[in-house]
C-alpha cells in the first residue's frame, strides 16, 4: 500500500493551476503551454459535453465530480492499479462511501493484474462495491477467458464520462509524480446519463461471468446529437461498424487518433477508398508506446499506407494513450475501441458518437494541436529504419495480419 503521506492531495487538479513555485511545468517545450481546462462545453439540444484534452482536466474533473457526489460513483475500467493515483483516487471514493454515496468499482482482473487482492479488500472495508469483471478463475472453468472488459464507463450522480484513461501512474501527470502519459475523455450531462448508468448495470451484473448474458448496447437514434455504443467481441461488432460507416460516407476528411492502430481489413480498405476520392486521411500515431508489437506491426505498413495517400504522424511529447476520432465536420468519436482485431476478438469496447458540429470543432483542433507536438512519417525516415528493425516489424505484421484473419474483419 502507498503511505498516506504519499497521497495526492484532492483533487488533482481543477484543470486551472498552475504549477506550484519552483516545480516544471507539466509539459515540455513550446508544447507545455498548452491548455489543460475543460474544453467548451458545448451545449446541444439535450446534452451538455465537455472536451476534456490531457490528463490534468480528466483527473481535476472527476475528482471534483466524485468530492461532490450525493447518490452514486459507478467506476468501470480496465486498468486499476494499487499506486498513487490508484490508492488516492481509492481515498476519495472511501469518502463518497462514507458520506452514504453508493460508491462500486467494477475492474478487470486481468488488466490489474499487478493489483493484489488486500487492495481491493481494503476498498470493501471501506464500504466500496468491488466485482472483478468474469474472474480468471471462473473464466477458465466456463472454459475461456474472453471477453475482457477494456471499457471505460464513469457515472457519477447526474454526470457520464468515457474516453482511454484508467487508474494508474501511467496516467498521472508527471508534476504529480506519475508517468505522464497523454490521453482524452469526455464529460456528459443530459439525459444520455441514464443511458451510461444502465450500461454499468449490465456489466455490473454480466460479471461474475455466468448469470447474465453478454449484450451489446446501443441507444440508436434515440438522441439526434449522439449515440453511445458499447459491444462484445462478437459479429455484430458495433463500435467497429459505426466507424467504417462514417469513413464511407466522408467527403473532407478522415483524422484518427489512436494509440493501438493496426486497423482490421475492412477499415483499410475504407480508408484506402477514401484517400483515393481525395479525402484527407490523417493518422497520428504514439512515437513511445507500451505495446510495441502493435506500432512494429503498423510500421511494416507504413510507406503502403504514404503510397496511398494517408498522412503519418508519430506523437513525440509523451506516451499517447488516447483514441478519438474525426470525419468531415459533423461526426466525431471519443471512446475506449483500439483500432485493431483485438477490439473485435477479444475485449468489451465502449464509444461515445457526437455528431454536433460545434464539439466536431473542439476535436479537431485538438488533434491539430496534437498533431504539432508530432513528427510526420516519412519514406525518408522509414528508408533510415535499421534492417533488423525492419525485420521485426515484418514478423509482428504477420502475427497480427493472423489474428485479423482469424476474426473475419476482411473487407465486404
Amino acid at each position: 500500500m502507498i503511505p498516506r503521506d504519499r497521497r495526492l492531495l484532492s483533487p488533482v487538479g481543477d484543470g486551472r493551476s498552475s504549477p506550484v513555485p519552483g516545480e516544471p511545468p507539466s509539459g515540455r517545450g513550446a508544447a507545455s503551454a498548452r491548455a489543460s481546462n475543460p474544453i467548451g462545453p458545448i451545449l446541444t439540444a439535450q446534452h451538455t459535453l465537455a472536451l476534456l484534452p490531457d490528463m490534468e482536466a480528466v483527473l481535476g474533473s472527476i475528482f471534483r465530480d466524485v468530492e461532490r457526489a450525493e447518490r452514486r460513483v459507478d467506476i468501470e475500467t480496465y486498468i486499476y492499479r494499487d499506486d498513487l493515483l490508484g490508492s488516492s483516487f481509492g481515498d476519495i471514493m472511501g469518502r463518497a462511501a462514507a458520506r452514504g454515496v453508493r460508491t462500486r468499482l467494477l475492474y478487470d482482473p486481468l488488466g490489474s493484474h499487478e493489483t493484489d487482492a488486500p487492495f481491493f479488500d481494503e476498498l470493501r472495508r471501506r464500504d466500496i462495491e468491488v466485482r472483478a469483471y468474469r474472474p480468471m478463475a471462473s473464466g477458465l472453468a466456463r472454459g475461456g477467458l474472453l471477453p475482457r472488459d477494456h471499457s471505460r464507463v464513469i457515472v457519477i450522480d447526474d454526470n457520464a464520462y468515457t474516453g482511454g484513461a484508467a487508474w494508474g501512474d501511467e496516467w498521472l501527470p508527471t508534476r504529480r509524480g506519475g508517468k505522464g502519459w497523454h490521453d482524452v475523455c469526455m464529460r456528459l450531462e443530459g439525459p444520455c446519463v441514464d443511458d451510461f448508468a444502465f450500461l454499468f448495470e449490465q456489466r455490473w451484473r454480466e460479471a461474475d461471468g455466468g448469470s447474465e448474458g453478454l449484450r451489446d448496447f446501443a441507444t440508436g437514434r434515440k438522441y439526434a446529437d449522439l449515440e453511445l455504443v458499447a459491444d462484445t467481441p462478437d459479429d455484430n461488432a458495433r463500435v467497429y461498424s459505426r466507424y467504417r460507416e462514417a469513413i464511407r460516407r466522408s467527403r473532407e476528411r478522415v483524422w484518427i487518433e489512436n494509440a493501438y492502430f493496426f486497423p482490421p481489413a475492412g477499415m483499410l480498405k475504407d480508408l484506402v477508398d477514401a484517400a483515393s476520392r481525395g479525402v484527407d486521411v490523417q493518422i497520428l500515431l504514439p512515437g513511445e508506446t507500451d505495446l510495441p508489437i502493435i506500432q512494429r506491426a503498423a510500421r511494416a505498413e507504413h510507406a503502403a499506407w504514404l503510397d496511398r495517400g494517408f498522412k503519418l504522424f508519430e506523437y513525440q511529447r509523451d506516451v499517447m494513450h488516447s483514441k478519438f476520432a474525426l470525419v468531415d465536420d459533423d461526426w466525431c468519436t471519443i471512446g475506449t475501441f483500439n483500432a485493431n482485431p483485438s477490439s473485435l476478438s477479444a475485449v468489451n469496447e465502449v464509444n461515445l458518437f457526437v455528431f454536433d458540429p460545434a464539439f466536431v470543432a473542439q476535436v479537431a483542433d485538438l488533434f491539430s494541436r496534437d498533431r504539432a507536438d508530432s513528427r510526420p512519417v516519412t519514406r525518408g525516415s522509414l528508408a533510415a529504419r535499421s534492417l533488423q528493425g525492419k525485420a521485426a516489424d515484418w514478423l509482428a505484421h504477420g502475427a497480427l495480419s493472423l489474428l485479423d484473419k482469424l476474426v473475419k474483419t476482411s473487407p465486404d
